[in-house]
């Protein structure tokens, strides 16, 4: 399956996943991590554009 299909129950299904990490004993941690590999990818992203 590459990202560009059309699985939105699989796109739900992780989208809960997240929710309910974030949610959990560990949620502040992951956050943080989350926001570092978004960011990290934002930055690679502009720097290929450009």
């Amino acid at each position: 399956t590459s990202l560009t299909d059309d699985d939105r129950a699989a796109l739900y299904g992780a989208f809960l996943t997240v929710s309910a990490k974030l949610r959990g004993p560990d949620g502040a941690q992951a956050l943080v991590l989350f926001r570092r590999k978004g960011k990290r990818a934002f930055e690679a992203e502009k720097s290929n554009d450009g």
